[in-house]
């Protein structure tokens, strides 16, 4: 990490196993266990929500995302468990109140997208990422967080960017764009606010429609929306 961050990659690093206290108080019973029967069969990772929301300061966990570092039956591992797996692979069920997403490395989408990532996991990841809040994982097996420097760069500047731009959910990035800066205060990059511009323009989509399939509900018109995008650029 370059030097203007050390400080703050110092920080993290130094949380690291106050953070795995927190998952087990905060997962304890079934979702907990579950996570740790699964690193006896592979290296897992935990990733997006849960870790950008404890260096917010924000500690209610409702969503569990998981990445597991080389091929499992999954099947075997949930049992009885009821599960479906979505369009890019990933495989979504509940234990207790959490809502798991379980995902093998090799079937995400950006894997085979972007060759020139680095195929180490734990390297590959925090730059796969669209948001640059998501760039860091938790490697449940070493207790240790990985991350890239646009994560250290968010915990300094509070300043929301992307970080790989190509992405197979444009329409929820744009909306998501928004969302985060309203739930958590913070701001919008401009380059971030060109790039969301630029894809609205082009493709012009049906903002409610993207809302309605992922939140359940529509939060912002279509016209709220676009009148967000366009007082920002």
């Amino acid at each position: 990490m370059v030097r203007r961050y050390s400080k703050i990659s110092e920080e993290v690093d130094s949380k690291a196993l106050k953070f795995y206290r927190y998952l087990e108080d905060a997962l304890e019973g079934e979702a907990f266990d579950f996570i740790k029967s699964l690193t006896l069969e592979t290296n897992v990772y935990l990733f997006s929500g849960i870790i950008r929301n404890y260096f917010l300061h924000n500690y209610l966990i409702r969503d569990v995302d998981l990445v597991v570092g080389n091929s499992v039956d999954i099947s075997k591992i949930l049992k009885e468990n009821t599960y479906s797996v979505n369009s890019f692979g990933g495989y979504k069920f509940n234990l207790g109140s959490k809502k798991f997403d379980l995902w093998v490395v090799e079937n995400t989408w950006a894997l085979n997208v972007e060759k020139r990532i680095d195929w180490k996991l734990f390297s590959y990841l925090p730059k796969s990422v669209f948001f640059n809040f998501s760039s860091i994982i938790y490697s449940i097996n070493d207790k240790k967080f990985y991350y890239s420097e646009d994560f250290l760069k968010f915990l300094k500047t509070r300043e929301i960017d992307y970080v790989f731009r190509e992405n197979l959910k444009k329409d929820l990035c744009i909306v998501n764009s928004i969302y985060y800066s309203e739930k958590y205060n913070l701001k919008i990059s401009s380059r971030l606010y060109k790039l969301i511009n630029s894809w609205q323009k082009k493709y012009k989509f049906d903002l409610e429609k993207a809302q309605l399939k992922h939140f359940g509900d529509i939060l912002y018109s279509q016209e709220v929306l676009e009148k967000k995008l366009v007082s920002s650029a």
